[in-house]
């Protein structure tokens, strides 16, 4: 740290502890010893946010001071006459103003006020008005508390441009940047915050990860068996929907037992859903091939199944249960009824003695229950499901 000698010298003087003549000036001068840099006591500069503005436009004025601090020297300015209430530089007006906080940085202290300005004169259109000199007294103080007599610091004028780009003066077409001390200082702040917060979340992170990789090696070490979770009623009829789909398709070009009695096992299928009863319900490979009266079907987003579907349901039960006199059997009433008259129709077509010629009627009742199926799967969805089940309905 630079160390200021020349002061000391020059305090003792302007101090009326003595008087100095030229001669003693040079003596002064001549402590600064080798090594050692001489400053300016204090040094000030202002900047406006623009240097081209319109009469009665608001702009920015900020002045800034460097005071020296040196342990043993200290100089003391008058900040009373920088408040924002005494400062006076006509032909501006001053509307408000704040000072920041103090900036050390040793030797050197600063101090920073901000101004709002305005000009209000129809007289300067055209031209350029300049801000008045501005001068800040000070005075220096020793480390003992000897203080000298109020010297000044003459700030120059600043050239100001009415209605045009830039001033006569200026050396920049740029403006000056609106940056303060406060400004930066609360953009530190914001990007301190912000690193925390994630080195927080990288942290809590991290530990999320080792966990779960923890969990993963350990299921994967770990054998057991898992028990397959059943499909829901909305897949079962999807199933038997595509698969009386592909019947339908192939009958097209007639009806055979083989068919026939495909379609029964679907239709089956889809009567044990409507009737509220359990499914048989077998996860089996590709491998697998499905026997007579079941119903292959796949299921599952990310990880596809085969599964296998039974139900021992027959058009005479379907028809049992709708003449019980159950109220849930008149609301079942439109869905039963086609599956259970199809599930008969085919039943008789393929244990009869002969196969029928005419199988328009089992193109009617197919067609039939699969309109049947889709309401039923509708049901069976959310939020058709949740709404059944908040009325209390089967």
């Amino acid at each position: 740290m630079y160390r200021i000698r020349l002061f000391a010298a020059v305090l003792v003087c302007v101090a009326g502890l003595g008087v100095c003549a030229p001669a003693d000036a040079q003596t002064a001068a001549a402590v600064v010893r080798e090594g050692e840099v001489a400053s300016d006591p204090i040094r000030c500069w202002w900047k406006a946010d623009r240097t081209a503005l319109r009469v009665g436009e608001r702009f920015g004025l900020v002045v800034t001071c460097a005071v020296i601090e040196a342990g043993e020297i200290v100089v003391v300015p008058n900040v009373n006459q920088l408040e924002p209430g005494a400062l006076s530089i006509t032909p501006f007006e001053v509307v408000s103003g704040t000072r920041g906080d103090d900036v050390v940085a040793p030797p050197w202290r600063y101090l920073q006020f901000e101004y709002i300005v305005r000009l209000l004169s129809d007289g300067f259109f055209g031209q350029d008005v300049s801000i008045p000199a501005l001068t800040v007294t000070y005075n220096l103080q020793t480390a003992g508390g000897t203080q000298g007599r109020d010297q000044s610091y003459e700030l120059p004028t600043l050239p100001m441009r009415i209605l045009s780009l830039v001033p006569r003066g200026a050396t920049d077409i740029r403006d000056a940047s609106g940056q303060t001390f406060e400004t930066i200082g609360a953009r530190r702040f914001r990007s301190s915050f912000a690193f925390v917060a994630a080195l927080i979340s990288l942290v809590f992170a991290g530990v999320l990860a080792v966990c779960a990789v923890v969990l993963g090696v350990r299921g994967y070490r770990t054998k057991h068996v898992t028990a397959e979770r059943a499909l829901p009623a909305a897949s079962v009829l999807g199933g038997c929907l595509g698969e009386l789909g592909e019947i339908a398709s192939s009958a097209r070009g007639g009806w055979s037992p083989e068919l026939a009695h495909r379609a029964i096992a679907v239709l089956r299928v889809a009567g044990a859903v409507a009737l509220g009863r359990p499914v048989t319900q077998d996860v089996v490979g590709s491998d697998i091939s499905a026997d007579a009266g079941q119903v292959a079907v796949r299921a599952g987003w990310m990880h596809r199944q085969r599964v296998l579907l039974s139900a021992p349901v027959t058009s005479t039960g379907i028809a049992r249960h709708l003449d019980s006199g159950h109220a849930a059997a008149s609301r079942q009433r439109v869905n039963l009824e086609p599956i259970g008259a199809a599930i008969g129709a085919l039943t008789a077509a393929s244990y009869g003695r002969e196969w029928p010629a005419d199988t328009s009627d089992l193109d009617t009742a197919v067609g039939a229950s699969q309109d049947a199926i889709r309401r039923l799967r509708a049901r069976a969805r959310w939020p058709m499901r949740t709404v059944a089940a908040l009325r209390g309905l089967p």
